[in-house]
């Protein structure tokens, strides 16, 4: 009888579910295999509600998912028990940023800050949502103090990079080059320089020269950025080339865009005059930043060009663009339009005839000093059965 009772132990123990393996989750959580890591860290929590080491993991590996309000749920159960863990509070703080909270974001992590002392994680943390909130200063502030803790940290080294770009002064020199398949060539170079004057106005200078065929034109002249609180950039320029025979003669411009977490909307006016020809264009534009590695872009644009003549004519155009970032410092890009694809590179000569169609690809290098170098291919098919085929080369230095 005795022997059968330990038969039926025996048994009713191997029947039982082996116990999640704590440490192979760790390992797989740390070899980027997130999905089955969190999928252990569920059981062990399931298991044992008290256990805050798994309850964290499963939260972090939820933020790394992406699965925001499961992190955001499980980060607060840990801060209810111990309300003065930091890691939690980086966590839950970083979720809030991501999720537009920043306000709230802020409110957890400056709380964390008092404590915590010199961390790079709670440094970087701050950065982003103080960049979200709009406070470039802090956020370059915040990202510096990171990167002098952790130089090697990817994710610290990004952030900083990229508020430099955003906040940062610049200078961006450019030329392309273009052959029509009618036999004429052009060559274009610009440059530009951008200055942060205050926290949140830039002012900008720029001039372009294009060499044609018989013509030389330069077109240059001043503009500014201003952010209006966290989430509205206003901004124009006025640039003029009096005598121009290909370039606008006068380009004046405004332009706004509104952020809304993923998503960023705005549009602009503009008026270009041509000799004896004026064009006002107007563009809405639509942005969505998908995940951390996809951007979309969109714009529509009505001109109405109104000639010496009297006559008038509308024309309707669109722009579609999707961009790659799969490494750290590489992006591709591929775009698709109809009608007026740039205005930069709008000529006197195709005042009549904007139709055309356009496909492009590109890519952008981004380097730890800074500097930024692109370079595009466009084929354009045209309305008078043209084929015209370009290449652009850009390079552009940030300074913080």
């Amino acid at each position: 009888m005795v022997s059968l009772f330990a038969a039926l132990v025996l048994i009713a123990g191997a029947l039982q579910p082996a116990p999640p393996d704590r440490a192979a989750a760790e390992e797989m959580a740390r070899s980027g295999e997130t999905a089955k890591a969190l999928a252990i860290f569920l059981r062990i929590v399931e298991q044992d509600p008290g256990d805050i080491e798994a309850r964290s993991w499963a939260a972090r590996l939820a933020l790394r998912l992406g699965r925001l309000a499961e992190a955001e749920a499980g980060f607060r159960e840990v801060l209810r028990s111990h309300p003065d863990d930091t890691d939690a509070q980086i966590g839950l703080g970083v979720t809030l940023t991501r999720k537009g909270a920043w306000r709230q974001a802020l409110a957890v992590l400056s709380q964390a800050e008092h404590r915590a002392g010199d961390n790079a994680d709670l440094f970087g943390a701050l950065a982003r949502a103080y960049r979200r909130g709009g406070d470039h200063a802090r956020a370059m502030t915040y990202f510096s103090r990171a990167r002098t803790l952790a130089p090697s940290d990817p994710d610290v080294v990004a952030g900083f990079e990229s508020a430099a770009r955003g906040f940062g002064h610049s200078v961006t020199l450019e030329g392309f080059g273009e052959h029509v398949s009618s036999g004429s060539d052009l060559a274009s170079g610009s440059v530009e320089g951008v200055a942060r004057v205050v926290p949140r106005l830039h002012v900008r200078g720029q001039a372009r020269v294009q060499r044609g065929p018989a013509y030389s034109d330069l077109l240059g002249g001043p503009g500014v950025r201003w952010q209006i609180g966290a989430a509205t950039q206003v901004g124009g320029h006025v640039l003029l080339g009096p005598g121009n025979a290909s370039l606008a003669t006068s380009d004046v411009a405004a332009e706004a865009v509104h952020y809304v977490r993923s998503f960023a909307a705005g549009g602009s006016l503009r008026v270009l005059r041509f000799g004896t020809t004026d064009v006002l264009a107007l563009s809405p534009v639509l942005s969505w930043d998908y995940g951390d590695r996809w951007r979309f872009d969109g714009r529509y644009t009505y001109s109405r060009a109104r000639f010496q003549s009297g006559h008038s004519s509308g024309d309707h155009s669109a722009m579609g663009r999707g961009t790659f970032q799969g490494w750290r410092r590489l992006s591709i890009d591929a775009t698709y339009a109809y009608g007026i694809e740039s205005f930069e590179q709008l000529t006197a000569d195709r005042l009549g005839s904007l139709a055309s169609t356009t496909a492009a690809g590109g890519l952008r290098i981004f380097l730890p000093s800074l500097t930024t170098v692109a370079a595009g291919w466009e084929h354009q098919w045209r309305s008078n059965d043209t084929v015209v085929n370009r290449v652009t080369v850009s390079l552009t230095q940030f300074w913080p």
